[in-house]
């Protein structure tokens, strides 16, 4: 219940982010029957528009048009509900209170909350990822077939989400090394690792699942082959945008470092805390020391291997994040053998924690859920993009209102632009003003093309500064006439 409040109140009311609204033009594409097409170069794979694609039905919007904000968030939210249930998947290892923490660390962590309320990939590739943790793991430590099916369907759906799943495959090859060591040196903790031959079977089952699945999403149910092959090429021709390069520690700063912003102090530091009281624990107590083996190196490797890629959003953490909140759980399936005192201190500690997560979760996403200052918010959309598309729509029901037909957008990087506008009759987009746009009742310019504007609208329009993004001014040109007719009619 926690987990839907948190996700789920106001889910339309932050402006739309760009590439939220990239998404739903993409998702738009399907409804109106024009399918699926990957693009290697740009954006992901197929999953998140078509797990997006029956809600849109089902509330009755089928084109680009009529999309509302919260049909697009409500796929994501889902997925961010579901993967607060995957701790359930590992209570054999975690014990009922070590899945019941961190199942309340997933529903009240800020980093989860904030994203899972985002029309992105990631909250999808996460729930994926954290059903095919515990497949893997259960498939080294006991290989059968059905395991290795398992394990597939799970990678196949995070291939079919998203590329970086490649990271959570190397991390996991990392985690199951040492597992297999631990496995081999270690015969009295475990009993005898099972044979070599056992897992040629149930391997090949796993890689041809996992194969098949991306390839079926990817090929828009094997119609299209090149999409396959596209998928594959993207990791060698993908394009990323220039201004997401950052320190190595960036993450550690956003999820663990004290910020005080906003009137609250900002930190995620109890899942760090409990994550390392968990590790140590596992090592001095040796019980199920090797599933908590598995799952702090797999954390530690995600985390490390996306601290070293220079591109670097806050949503890339969803995984590696998840994976803490796993593991920091795992430090309270020693509570009941604690002895009273420590148990206390520690169930405080979590209550204190949980409240004060909940808090920041509430602050993340409510008000000030746009606002740059929020360290969740990454190059949020201004809140004055939403006023223009309702400026506009007042503009053209006033008495005798000129035509507002075509609009022009000029530059590039305008989203989310277009889904403001996605409502007028003719939106036209040009990399630089041409000779005949003086005739064009509006006219949006981003910044590196203000002044080629400026030089050609002056006489025509009236020049009128808005924002767009965080830090990204949008420059409107409203013709001379329409801002006289809007001028005479001030009580509207």
């Amino acid at each position: 219940m926690l987990a839907l409040t948190l996700r789920m109140h106001d889910l339309g009311e932050r402006p739309i982010h760009a590439d939220e609204a990239t998404g739903a033009r993409i998702l738009a594409k399907q409804l109106q029957g024009e399918g699926y097409t990957f693009n290697p170069k740009h954006y992901h794979g197929p999953l998140l528009s078509l797990s997006t694609a029956p809600v849109a039905r089902l509330r009755g919007e089928n084109s680009w048009s009529q999309l509302s904000v919260v049909t697009l968030r409500l796929s994501p939210a889902i997925a961010g509900l579901l993967l607060v249930l995957t701790p359930l998947l590992w209570r054999q290892q975690l014990g009922a209170w070590g899945t019941c923490v961190a199942a309340a660390l997933l529903a009240t962590s800020p980093l989860l909350v904030y994203y899972n309320r985002m029309y992105i990939h990631e909250s999808w590739l996460a729930l994926f990822a954290m059903l095919a943790c515990p497949a893997v793991f259960r498939w080294a430590a006991k290989p059968t077939a059905w395991k290795g099916i398992l394990a597939g369907l799970s990678i196949g759906l995070m291939f079919a989400t998203k590329e970086t799943f490649a990271i959570s495959i190397l991390s996991w090859l990392c985690a199951l090394a040492l597992y297999f060591l631990y496995r081999r040196y270690c015969r009295s903790q475990q009993g005898q690792p099972p044979a070599v031959a056992t897992y040629f079977k149930p391997a090949a089952l796993l890689v041809i699942s996992a194969a098949l699945t991306a390839i079926y999403f990817y090929s828009d149910g094997f119609r299209h082959v090149h999409g396959m092959i596209d998928a594959v090429r993207t990791y060698f021709v993908y394009e990323t945008t220039g201004g997401h390069e950052k320190a190595f520690g960036y993450y550690l700063k956003l999820l663990l470092w004290p910020k005080y912003s906003l009137g609250i102090w900002w930190s995620e530091a109890l899942i760090g805390i409990l994550a390392l009281l968990a590790a140590l624990c596992a090592f001095r107590q040796r019980r199920h020391l090797g599933a908590a083996l598995f799952i702090s190196v797999a954390t530690i490797t995600h985390i490390a291997i996306y601290s070293c890629i220079g591109y670097k959003t806050p949503w890339l953490m969803l995984v590696p994040w998840a994976h803490a909140c796993l593991l920091a759980g795992y430090a309270f399936s020693y509570l009941p053998g604690l002895k009273t005192s420590p148990r206390i201190a520690l169930i405080l500690l979590l209550v204190g924690g949980l409240a004060y997560q909940s808090k920041q979760s509430i602050h993340a996403t409510g008000r000030q859920a746009n606002d740059a200052r929020n360290p969740y918010a990454y190059v949020p959309t201004s809140k004055d993009a939403p006023n223009i598309a309702g400026w506009l729509h007042e503009l053209s029901v006033l008495p005798d209102a000129p035509t507002l037909s075509p609009i022009a957008v000029v530059g590039r990087e305008y989203w989310p632009l277009p889904w403001y506008l996605r409502t007028f009759e003719t939106v036209g987009y040009w990399p630089a003003p041409i000779e005949n746009m003086t005739a064009f009742p509006v006219v949006f310019a981003m910044p590196a093309q203000v002044q080629a504007c400026d030089d050609l609208l002056d006489a025509t329009h009236v020049k009128l500064p808005r924002g767009l993004r965080a830090n990204v001014p949008v420059t409107l040109y409203l013709h001379d006439d329409i801002w006289q007719h809007w001028m005479r009619h001030p009580e509207q």
